[in-house]
């Protein structure tokens, strides 16, 4: 059987946009994304705030949650970008990581359920 070699034909080679578009449609799209990351960040929050009875849970900048836990201890938990990890530091400074597997497509209340599983202990 013979090899081809890929086709250097291109129908979209010769499209360009204006540079000024360009850099109007990258920015919205970044834009875009931020804001739904950021309000996936809220959800998340808002339904580990309900897990977490006695304990006070916010969301901020740069997309860390952070749990105040009844015990003391203080968690704050990374989204995709960070590996979905959790730093928990307990009240005597001693600090532990989780790695807690959550899947891609995990829906805001998902995120919340697995790290208050992972929370539990502290």
């Amino acid at each position: 059987m013979p090899s081809h070699p890929p086709s250097d034909h291109d129908p979209l080679a010769a499209f360009e946009l204006p540079p000024d578009v360009m850099s109007n449609t990258l920015e919205h799209a970044i834009s875009d994304d931020a804001s739904l990351s950021h309000e996936r960040g809220h959800s998340v929050a808002s339904a580990l705030q309900r897990k977490l009875k006695g304990s006070s849970v916010e969301y901020a900048f740069p997309g860390i949650v952070t749990a105040h836990l009844r015990s003391g201890a203080v968690a704050r938990c990374g989204g995709p970008s960070l590996g979905w990890l959790v730093d928990v530091e307990r009240a005597n400074g001693e600090t532990e990581t989780l790695d807690v597997s959550v899947p891609d497509d995990a829906a805001p209340k998902e995120i919340a359920d697995l790290f208050a599983k992972a929370l539990k202990k502290f």
